[in-house]
């Protein structure tokens, strides 16, 4: 069993850019080669890069070549990651599902995530991220209703933005269309 966990850490690894390292403390660590599953139990933290997860226990799913495909994570839940435009989020869930295929991320049961330094903060009953696609799916239940807390400055920016980019793009597309187009001449 040994052996299985030294081989999930090193495909995780592998899987790893290099100057990026996964780090996994835990109180134990029992590796199922033939279930392809690695079960970490006991105060476990798992690192990578900026990313930390925090739970009571872990399960690894790997495929046939020992790659991680998912991870499933119970009891206080705690995590904190960085997007890809760099905004830091954290937050809880009684479960964790992280899909590694589609970069995804399921919190299940009292689900809350908020944004490092702002008041934007989303709740609900299941709450779907994608780390790579920037998006965020929340639901919520007949007791329990999704909720929603945005800083509307932060929104108008963000607007603001968007049509200054369209703007300049804009002008650009039109000069190309506008271009003479140079003619050749043959000669017989």
């Amino acid at each position: 069993m040994r052996w299985g966990v030294l081989v999930l850490v090193l495909a995780l690894l592998k899987g790893a850019p290099i100057r990026e390292t996964l780090e996994v403390i835990a109180d134990k660590f029992v590796a199922d080669d033939k279930k392809h599953i690695t079960t970490i139990e006991g105060h476990v933290h798992i690192k990578k890069g900026k990313d930390t997860l925090n739970a009571n226990k872990v399960i690894i799913y790997t495929n046939a070549k020992r790659k991680p495909v998912k991870y499933e994570a119970m009891g206080a839940v705690q995590f904190h990651l960085v997007t890809q435009d760099g905004r830091e989020v954290e937050g809880h869930s009684d479960r964790l599902i992280y899909d590694a295929i589609k970069q995804e991320y399921r919190l299940l049961q009292n689900a809350v995530v908020n944004e490092v330094g702002k008041i934007n903060s989303i709740k609900g009953e299941e709450i779907i991220l994608s780390k790579e696609r920037g998006y965020a799916d929340v639901l919520g239940s007949k007791d329990k209703p999704a909720k929603f807390v945005f800083d509307m400055d932060d929104i108008q920016q963000e607007q603001k933005k968007q049509k200054q980019k369209k703007s300049q793009e804009a002008p650009k597309q039109n000069s190309k269309e506008a271009s003479p187009k140079s003619k050749t001449h043959e000669s017989h």
